[in-house]
């Protein structure tokens, strides 16, 4: 009896190396903007993808950070290569170093390895964390690749731009598992989002929010703040809003005038220009904030606050010429919805 309880033991403990060991997708879609960015001279400099799923059916959401700072060698900068796992019921943060040699990510397209087993693309990612006060492992795949291409416009990688953000999947349906000190959660068709930011530094303050539970597959993502460019402090400001398929965007480079205010539990943001118009409020309780590392000239340094149990109410009006009445083509709410500040 013991060796038979052995043998299921070892069983159970392997199943997550074993769907591990499924082979890779190699039909990527190509997208250079949500690929790998550093010109090798760079310094101080950073590079992140970032991955939420939430999990409804088990009231359960996680975020997953694969990144890397300062890479140039010779650096006198902090270097490293680094995996996070949040769980957003606890607020507890897994975390894990990597050697910089095994750091590999394609130009192309979504295709990052930090080590083996430890990879994120655009349709699969998986990893494991096993160090510290807590363990993570997953493997979850993408139904397909949903990108908000040319996120920031113009700005994307702007020459002088302190960060550049692009979001790499703006929803999908996630399906597979994610096992959390000890605890295992397997799910079908969650819902879940990617993005992706890289330069020098993080901005003095921003926001960042984003939704994928509205009714009809809707879904929204909108991120800014106070940005240096060259030698001067601008605000950029990016929203998006995907609706049958197609994008609705208010962006400050495009010159709509996009309003924010932001402060611990409640965003607000507001968009307008001739014939269309966006209000999003997102609020969540305080005390499911988790106290979030950030990129610094230091290495990675708590300084953002993200909760993965945020609510978001959307209103969305267009007409047809300034001198019609507005009509309101959208209007829905979102649980499960992220919501992050840092300042």
């Amino acid at each position: 009896m013991k060796r038979l309880l052995l043998v299921i033991s070892l069983m159970v403990s392997n199943c997550g190396d074993q769907e591990a060991d499924r082979p890779w997708p190699t039909d990527l879609p190509e997208n250079p903007e949500d690929a790998y960015h550093f010109d090798g001279e760079s310094e101080p400099y950073y590079e992140a993808w970032y991955h939420k799923i939430s999990l409804p059916d088990h009231n359960e959401s996680f975020f997953f950070i694969y990144g890397l700072i300062n890479p140039r060698q010779g650096t006198s900068y902090p270097q490293e290569v680094f995996l996070y796992c949040a769980r957003g019921t606890s607020l507890e943060v897994a975390h894990r170093s990597f050697p910089l040699e095994d750091f590999r990510a394609s130009r192309k397209h979504r295709d990052v390895q930090l080590g083996a087993g430890v990879r994120t693309t655009a349709l699969r990612y998986a990893g494991k964390v096993d160090e510290g006060d807590h363990e993570c492992s997953w493997d979850i795949d993408l139904d397909e690749s949903r990108p908000w291409t040319g996120t920031m416009g113009w700005m994307t990688g702007a020459e002088g731009m302190e960060t550049s953000w692009t979001v790499g999947n703006f929803t999908a349906a996630a399906s597979g598992f994610v096992e959390f000190d000890g605890e295992t959660f397997r799910f079908e068709n969650s819902p879940a989002y990617c993005d992706h930011n890289w330069g020098s530094k993080f901005p003095r303050e921003w926001y960042w929010i984003q939704a994928n539970r509205f009714e009809g597959g809707v879904a929204l993502a909108a991120s800014g703040g106070t940005v240096m460019a060259g030698q001067q402090e601008t605000e950029a400001h990016m929203v998006g809003l995907l609706r049958d398929g197609e994008m609705v965007t208010f962006r400050t480079m495009d010159f709509d005038l996009v309003t924010a205010q932001f402060d611990m539990g409640t965003w607000s943001v507001a968009s307008e220009r001739s014939l269309s118009r966006i209000t999003i409020e997102a609020y969540c309780d305080p005390a499911t904030l988790i106290y979030m590392p950030v990129p610094t000239e230091e290495g990675m340094k708590p300084y953002a606050y993200e909760s993965l149990f945020g609510t978001m109410d959307v209103t969305l009006e267009e007409r047809a010429s300034e001198n019609d009445p507005w009509e309101t083509t959208f209007q829905g709410t979102s649980d499960y919805a992220g919501v992050e500040l840092g300042k």
